[in-house]
């Protein structure tokens, strides 16, 4: 390598960072001797986005052929993120070269859709190797409507890997086409668990395709696609057969599942859950709780059992909400609404949203949207909003248009987003008014949402603007911020904000970012850090080669004391934790947005991810995986996975500690 690799490497970070594509600078790289460079300069076109697909797809066809398979993989992958229905024919002949270029052109021809539909289905007629077989099978899941017929065969054949994933396709969707496949598949002893067997262990888990995946990852697919909606009467004492096995697992992924999918029986699974919600895994009672809506009846001691069953916060207030549904008005909503703890009342609000009865959800949820604490107030406005086929009464109405002037930005933010499925030229001053507030807000949560709102509006009834609105839109200032700029996209009045250029950090801040992260990276010193929880520490390793801005931001943030006593604030059993809001309601950030570096990584057990509202929203707040989860790759970016820790990962609940983070 020469410093001057390393200058080219920093141009482009900059030129990803700010989504304007340069080939100029892209063939400058793609000529260098060093190949973590063109490696690099590949990707990046991908990173630019889509905005600019036209001028960087054609260039990413000819890197297909590349003789190295990691700037062809490469090149393969950002065509996917550009979804470039033009690239299917020479994605589909790249899917017969080098495995790991196959691999990331047959999940490329998945992100592109129906266009390259065909191609999928005769790709899965002809022989590949384990780990294109599997990528042709999570391609072949986002197809609708789902090609049950050409999936299925894979549940009968191949190594484990290839079966989770035709069982990961057929589940995802829970097609009923593919539920007596699965059912069948359940039978077969090579899934059932082994006497004596221990639970999933992590080194066995940790990729798509090792050979050694175990069959626990088939099991909780099959738990998670009998519920009731797919199976129907035919199949329904089969499937609760099997489901009455699988809640009791070995493996507590299964097991969650399998309550899931449990609950959707109704009544005839009360005995079931009940065991459940003694469960010795917490994350397994939390999801009996989740799941109680279709169980609990009115009248009986049940919901008094399930109480006593876990005192924790977030499985009453699980349960509270479950009650809710299912018609039930227990005193601990009273006594909940009248604590000091604020996540009580929280609890209370969204529970109330959670009722069909909407006077009873009214009369509780109201008082609470004047709560003193704002985390409170928002899951209290966020109550009062009935489903988009409810019309809004006017009270409510005016409530909600109170909450407009909040002085909580995360507040506004939640009033506008429930505003905007309802948007009305009426209320557009009041909006306009709110953005006006928002200029001084010291992060961009409401700006966006009435830039968002005013979007739909347009969209939704243009010609009901009237002269002076028109004229108020366009003497608004051009936003400082490039996520509001392009929020503002589609109303005519705004579209000078388009010719605005993002602007880059200065060189010597990515000439930086490539010295302390990439480099050391690629000379097999990835940067790591320590999750130290009030369960235990989970030691992460940090992709500084793929996702450079977002390790150096997560480790900067780390280093600062920013995670310090944080909390994870969502933890959903069996998909995600999630931790990076010192707020603890999951609405908290630093106040400033990165971008995304979509890399190859795919959310296997364990990736860590960062979380976000949208396109390019990335802050502090992060997640780490429970199990795989391939319909997020490509959409958030993984930079990081778990290499110590995954006993932690697992027993971590909703509000659990995290005392620091450490880099190493």
């Amino acid at each position: 390598m020469q410093p001057s690799d390393a200058r080219l490497y920093a141009q482009l970070l900059a030129m990803a960072d700010t989504r304007r594509l340069d080939l100029a600078l892209v063939d400058r790289a793609l000529s260098s001797r060093w190949k973590p460079l063109r490696a690099a300069a590949t990707l990046a076109i991908g990173q630019v986005g889509r905005d600019q697909r036209l001028n960087g797809a054609g260039r990413l066809r000819t890197l297909l052929t590349n003789e190295d398979s990691d700037i062809a993989g490469n090149a393969a992958y950002a065509l996917g993120l550009l979804r470039d229905s033009a690239s299917v024919a020479q994605l589909a002949r790249a899917l017969s070269s080098n495995p790991a270029v196959a691999s990331e052109a047959a999940w490329a021809l998945g992100e592109i859709g129906a266009a390259a539909r065909n191609d999928i289905l005769a790709a899965l007629k002809a022989p590949h190797p384990v780990s294109v077989n599997v990528q042709l099978l999570l391609a072949a899941a986002k197809l609708r409507p789902l090609p049950v017929a050409d999936i299925a065969p894979f549940l009968r054949q191949g190594p484990p890997a290839v079966t989770w994933a035709a069982a990961y396709a057929i589940a995802r969707t829970r097609v009923p086409a593919g539920v007596r496949q699965l059912l069948a598949l359940e039978g077969n002893p090579a899934v059932r668990p082994s006497p004596g067997a221990i639970a999933l262990n992590p080194r066995n888990v940790a990729a798509y395709t090792d050979s050694l995946v175990s069959p626990a990852r088939t099991r909780a697919e099959i738990a998670r696609a009998i519920a009731k909606s797919a199976v129907g009467d035919s199949l329904r004492a089969q499937a609760l057969d099997a489901l009455t096995r699988l809640v009791r697992d070995q493996d507590a992924h299964v097991r969650i599942n399998a309550v899931r999918s449990l609950a959707t029986y109704g009544p005839s699974a009360l005995q079931a859950l009940r065991a459940s919600s003694r469960d010795e895994d917490p994350n397994v009672r939390i999801a009996a709780a989740q799941s109680l809506s279709t169980v609990l009846t009115k009248g009986s001691a049940d919901f008094a059992y399930f109480w006593a069953s876990d005192t924790s916060v977030v499985y009453r207030g699980s349960l509270l909400a479950s009650a809710t549904r299912a018609g039930l008005r227990p005193n601990e909503l009273t006594q909940w609404a009248a604590s000091r703890d604020w996540r009580l009342r929280a609890a209370v609000a969204a529970a109330d949203g959670d009722s069909l009865d909407r006077t009873f959800a009214l009369s509780r949820a109201l008082p609470l949207t004047r709560d003193a604490d704002p985390r409170v107030r928002e899951a209290a406005y966020g109550a009062i909003v009935p489903v988009a086929s409810v019309a809004l009464e006017d009270s409510v109405h005016s409530v909600l248009l109170r909450g407009l002037r909040d002085p909580d930005f995360y507040v506004r933010a939640t009033v506008l987003g429930a505003l905007a499925d309802r948007a009305s030229v009426k209320d557009l001053p009041a909006v306009l008014e709110s953005y006006e507030q928002a200029a001084r807000d010291s992060a961009n949560d409401a700006r966006l949402a009435a830039l968002q709102y005013i979007v739909g509006l347009w969209k939704k009834d243009s010609a009901g603007f009237a002269e002076s609105d028109r004229v108020r839109l366009a003497r608004l200032p051009v936003p400082a911020d490039p996520l509001e700029r392009a929020a503002g996209r589609g109303v005519p009045a705004w579209e000078s904000w388009r010719s605005v250029a993002p602007v880059a950090r200065p060189p010597a801040w990515y000439d930086s970012v490539v010295r302390m992260i990439v480099l050391p990276a690629l000379s097999g010193r990835p940067p790591r850090a320590t999750i130290h929880t009030i369960r235990g520490p989970i030691q992460v390793e940090l992709f500084g080669a793929q996702a450079p801005i977002t390790v150096w931001n997560f480790l900067s943030l780390a280093r600062s004391g920013y995670y310090r006593n944080t909390r994870f604030h969502r933890v959903v059993p069996n998909f995600v934790a999630q931790d990076g809001d010192p707020r603890d309601d999951g609405n908290g950030g630093p106040g400033y947005a990165i971008r995304d570096e979509m890399n190859p990584h795919r959310y296997e057990r364990g990736a860590v991810g960062m979380a976000l509202s949208g396109p390019d929203t990335g802050g502090s707040q992060y997640f780490i995986t429970h199990s795989p989860q391939p319909h997020l790759d490509g959409h958030y970016t993984v930079f990081g996975r778990v290499v110590k820790g995954f006993d932690v990962l697992d027993r971590i609940v909703q509000g659990d500690l995290i005392s620091r983070v450490d880099p190493e």
